[in-house]
């Protein structure tokens, strides 16, 4: 997927054109291009593959019956898309408030990893994650966003139909928070 999304690079703009026209295949250039760092945003948030996975075909299907309505901005698209996930995730807490995930992290341990050495790694994942969740809403999208999705500020500031300064305001809270609130856990 990732050589999908390399390969839309230049063209990714008369790409999101047609797109906006109803080109079917258009669309299907996008989403092989953005399905894999949707579906990790959506993965962050609710912790579990399946809901993940149905989450992100939400987004995929309300992105495409938005798409005529689409108008670039300074954003990237997968802005846009960001900004449908997280509709969808709060969408999706608020029909299951008691529900806990059942798996917590993504992918295939490979089976000559160091036991040990996995479930260290696994319990910081775990316990940053918690920390991430535990910020306000803006401070989370903001985390996310910056950091494990890469977008820079302007970016990130037209998904939130906001300014960048604005951004850089809120990434400093959520780091501060997060600091404070990671700072018990770190031993020297």
């Amino acid at each position: 997927m990732l050589a999908a999304s390399a390969a839309l690079g230049d063209r990714q703009a008369e790409v999101i054109d047609a797109a906006t026209r109803g080109d079917a295949r258009a669309f299907a250039a996008l989403y092989d291009a953005h399905v894999e760092r949707v579906y990790r945003h959506v993965y962050y948030r609710v912790g579990n593959r399946a809901d993940a996975e149905d989450l992100t075909q939400q987004v995929f299907l309300q992105a495409w019956r938005a798409i005529g309505r689409y108008r670039r901005t300074g954003a990237p698209f997968l802005a846009w898309l960001f900004v449908i996930a997280q509709n969808a995730v709060a969408g999706f807490y608020r029909g299951r408030k008691d529900v806990a995930p059942l798996d917590a992290e993504p992918g295939v341990q490979d089976r000559w990893t160091d036991p040990e050495l996995a479930a260290l790694d696994g319990h910081d994942r775990a316990v940053v994650r918690r920390a991430i969740l535990g910020l306000k809403p803006d401070q989370q999208q903001v985390v996310l966003m910056r950091f494990v999705e890469g977008l820079d500020h302007a970016a990130v500031a037209a998904a939130l139909g906001t300014s960048a300064g604005n951004v850089r305001v809120i990434q400093h809270r959520a780091l501060r928070e997060l600091r404070r609130r990671l700072a018990h856990r770190v031993t020297p």
